[in-house]
C-alpha cells in the first residue's frame, strides 16, 4: 500500500477522492431524507453540461458548472410551486437534455477527448493539488454552514411541514440546503464524474440509514464509509489495472450488500 500511494498521481486521487466522497455522502443523508434522489443525479448531469460548456468554449470548467448547477437548484426550487407539471417529471426532463447536450459538446472538442475527457465515470487520476484547493475551500465554507444551521436543517428535512409551524423558514433553509448539495456536485462532478458523484450521495448514505438510528451516527457512518470504500477502490484498481472511479463504484455496492447481508443476519 505504501508503494502504490508513493506515486504523486495516486496522492492528488486519494486526497480528492476522500474530500469528494466524504461531502457527497455527508449531503447524501439529507438527499435521501428529502427524497430528491433523482434531483441529485439531475445536478450532476447539469454540472457535467457546465465542464462540457467550458471546455466547448474555452472557459473555466469549475466556473461554468458553478453557475449552471445553481442555475438548475434555482429553477428547481421555484418549481416546487408549479403544479401543471410534476416536479419529478421537470427533472428528468432537465437530465436528459442536459445528458444530450454534454454529450455533443465534448464530442466537438477534439481537444477534450484528447485529455481523457469522460464526464460520466470520470476519473480521479487526473486530478491536480488546484482542483484539490478550490474543492476543499469550498467544502470547509459549505460544512461551516451547516455546521451553523444544522438542526434546522435536519428538522425541515424530517417534517417541513411540522417546521413551518414552529415559525422556521423552512423554504429559505430547503434553499440553503439545495444551494450546498448544487455547489459541491458542481465542483465534485469535474473532478470525480457523473458516476462518482451520485454513487457517493447515495450508497454511503444507505448505509449510514440501515446500520445507525441516532442522526449523528448516520452521519459519521456515511462519511466514512464513503472514506473506506474510495481507498479500496484506488487499491484495487491499481492493482488490477482497472478504470478508478467506477472500481470505487463497484466497491460501494458490494459494501452496501455486505451491510445489508450482516443487518438481516443480526436481526434473525
Amino acid at each position: 500500500m505504501i508503494d502504490i500511494f508513493g506515486e504523486q498521481f495516486m496522492v492528488t486521487a486519494l486526497v480528492a477522492g476522500l474530500i469528494a466522497g466524504a461531502v457527497c455522502a455527508y449531503l447524501g443523508v439529507f438527499v435521501i431524507l428529502k427524497r430528491i434522489v433523482f434531483m441529485g443525479i439531475a445536478l450532476a448531469e447539469v454540472a457535467a453540461l457546465g465542464v462540457a460548456l467550458g471546455l466547448f468554449a474555452g472557459l473555466d470548467p469549475f466556473s461554468c458548472a458553478f453557475v449552471s448547477t445553481l442555475t438548475a437548484v434555482a429553477i428547481f426550487w421555484l418549481a416546487q410551486t408549479e403544479r401543471s407539471v410534476s416536479r419529478e417529471s421537470f427533472i428528468g426532463f432537465v437530465y436528459v437534455f442536459c445528458a444530450a447536450l454534454a454529450v455533443i459538446l465534448i464530442a466537438k472538442n477534439p481537444m477534450a477527448e484528447a485529455m481523457g475527457v469522460n464526464l460520466t465515470s470520470g476519473s480521479l487520476l487526473y486530478t491536480t493539488w488546484h482542483d484539490i484547493e478550490v474543492l476543499g475551500a469550498s467544502v470547509i465554507i459549505i460544512i461551516s454552514v451547516h455546521l451553523a444551521l444544522f438542526r434546522k436543517l435536519i428538522f425541515v428535512s424530517f417534517d417541513k411541514e411540522t417546521a413551518f409551524t414552529a415559525r422556521i423558514r423552512a423554504d429559505a433553509i430547503d434553499l440553503i440546503l439545495y444551494i450546498t448539495i448544487g455547489v459541491t456536485i458542481s465542483l465534485a462532478t469535474k473532478i470525480c464524474g457523473v458516476l462518482f458523484v451520485f454513487a457517493s450521495l447515495l450508497i454511503p448514505a444507505m448505509v449510514g440509514l440501515v446500520v445507525a438510528r441516532r442522526v449523528r451516527t448516520i452521519f459519521i457512518i456515511a462519511c466514512s464509509a464513503s472514506c473506506l470504500c474510495v481507498t479500496a477502490g484506488l487499491i484495487f484498481s491499481y492493482l488490477w489495472d482497472l478504470p478508478t472511479n467506477p472500481m470505487i463504484v463497484v466497491i460501494y455496492g458490494v459494501f452496501f450488500a455486505i451491510v445489508l447481508a450482516v443487518n438481516y443476519l443480526r436481526k434473525r
